[in-house]
């Protein structure tokens, strides 16, 4: 086979962080390989350091046999390197054609864009896929599986070598992941070479000719797929010995059910029922688009759901919003911090006490009594900071969620919900989160931990559920509980 890309010895680093430790990794024309690992291992990074939207600090990357040196991602895409994103990048206000030729479009020869032609030549482009999408469509009009077929219009169009697609199945059915799969196999037989990155271990076994497995930024392995098992794959995503958990006995009463729920239905969910106990820590586990988050916002009253039930106290509830979760004592720090857990051009005592006063019931602002509620949760959480005033954007990652828990601590929930209590921030902060998750959990609270660190769920949790397209596949507990056993259930292979 003709050599596409070889990368040898691919190094990066962020913020003095090496993520990716000499990573060799090579594809031929006209072939599939399969790029498996982790969250965090290093497979985004090394597509990106490859589609030049990342430069790298070591190593050399050869495309077609000539030494490329740190690109962007555009010069990237005229050499004939194309990524198509988890999250697609189309702009929803324009139109197909306009999408597929941005800062592309040809000209006249008045120097003006010939809408004509480049109709014209977007329709070519998706007729030799298959697809039937009138250029002129506004891309927020199309169904999510013509968009990905609009990325890989866009990716062809730039006579295309390569094309990395991440996650690509995420979000489409399972009849558009079959057009989906035809595409790329017809794809490949026009030479061109495919990374596909997936976690759907049964996708990658139908999909690729080969798969290579990082682990922690190192190469684990590049194995031809009829040499290995699902269940060999899964072994090599995680591989590492775990040692041994830390994790307290539960020691609380297991009839003490303080949440159950029932039936959950909604969105991706199906059928799903789990109850905790008070005084006890649960983790969810499962691959990205699983329902965790989901679920966690149906349960919060975020989220609608077709059929099922919430007790609290083995008390049927509806709780319709957020506000109705505060005030039957819930709380829920969200995944995306910056997002919906903090307002970031506002102070920490802003922040802080917000739930607070939403529960007091529009209780009057006494900058004082603010000021008093909040310096005390910066010394229990030890948050590094100038003081209550100091703006939220300007603390570190870690400070920033010691914040998020601390909104929540001040309204003194029975059940906490915590989405990805560490993501991003660094390993003394984690430890630090870690210690104040247990201390709640001894002080009879309830903590449902939602997170994609298997490490993280096995040194915090007492109980391990998995989730895999809306389905629970597992709950372990004791011995059970290995991150083996939570990625074979998070893939569905048991």
């Amino acid at each position: 086979m003709d050599k596409l890309v070889e990368m040898k010895g691919i190094s990066k680093s962020f913020f003095g962080v090496e993520v990716l430790h000499g990573v060799d990794f090579d594809i031929n024309a006209g072939e599939v390989v399969a790029l498996c690992g982790e969250n965090g291992a290093g497979k985004s990074t090394l597509v990106k350091v490859l589609a030049g939207i990342h430069p790298r600090n070591a190593g050399e990357i050869t495309l077609m046999g000539e030494n490329i040196a740190n690109s962007t991602p555009l010069e990237m895409q005229h050499k004939g390197v194309s990524m198509i994103h988890q999250e697609l990048v189309l702009i929803e206000d324009m139109t197909v054609a306009q999408n597929i030729f941005l800062s592309r479009e040809p000209q006249n020869k008045f120097g003006l864009i010939d809408f004509q032609k480049m109709n014209n030549d977007a329709k070519a482009l998706l007729g030799s896929l298959g697809q039937d999408i009138q250029p002129t469509t506004q891309v927020r009009d199309l169904k999510i599986a013509q968009k990905q077929m609009v990325e890989i219009a866009k990716a062809i169009s730039f006579d295309v070598k390569v094309i990395i697609m991440d996650e690509p199945t995420a979000v489409l059915t399972n009849k558009e992941t079959e057009i989906l799969f035809k595409l790329i196999k017809e794809l490949a037989e026009r030479g061109i070479g495919i990374i596909y990155i997936s976690h759907r271990l049964a996708e990658v076994k139908e999909i690729a000719d080969r798969v290579t497995v990082l682990r922690d930024g190192h190469l684990i392995a590049t194995k031809a797929l009829e040499e290995v098992t699902q269940k060999e794959i899964a072994t090599l995503m995680v591989g590492r010995e775990v040692g041994d958990s830390v994790v307290a006995e539960f020691e609380g009463d297991e009839s003490d059910i303080v949440l159950e729920v029932k039936n959950m239905t909604g969105d991706i969910l199906k059928n799903v029922n789990f109850s905790v106990a008070r005084g006890e820590i649960i983790g969810f586990c499962g691959l990205i688009g699983a329902g965790r988050s989901e679920l966690m916002e149906m349960i919060f009253g975020l989220r609608k759901y077709s059929r099922g039930e919430v007790l609290l106290y083995g008390k049927p509830v509806k709780i319709k919003n957020a506000k109705a979760a505060i005030n039957a004592n819930l709380g829920f720090a969200t995944e995306d911090r910056k997002g919906t857990g903090l307002v970031p051009s506002r102070s920490i005592a802003e922040n802080s006490d917000f739930v607070y006063r939403v529960k007091s019931k529009g209780s009057l602002l006494m900058p004082k009594a603010v000021n008093a509620r909040t310096n005390e949760k910066i010394k229990d959480l030890r948050i590094v900071c100038t003081g209550a005033s100091q703006l939220v954007k300007n603390l570190s990652g870690g400070n920033q969620q010691k914040v998020v828990l601390s909104k929540w601590l001040l309204s003194d929930p029975d059940i906490f919900i915590i989405d990805e209590p560490t993501r991003g921030i660094d390993v003394g902060a984690r430890q630090e989160i870690y210690t104040i998750i247990r201390e709640l959990a001894k002080s009879g609270k309830t903590i449902i931990v939602v997170s994609s660190d298997m490490t993280e769920v096995l040194s915090i949790c007492q109980r391990v559920i998995v989730v895999h397209e809306g389905v629970i596949t597992g709950v372990l507990t004791g011995d059970e509980r290995t991150e083996e056993n939570i990625m074979h259930c998070a893939i569905n292979v048991m």
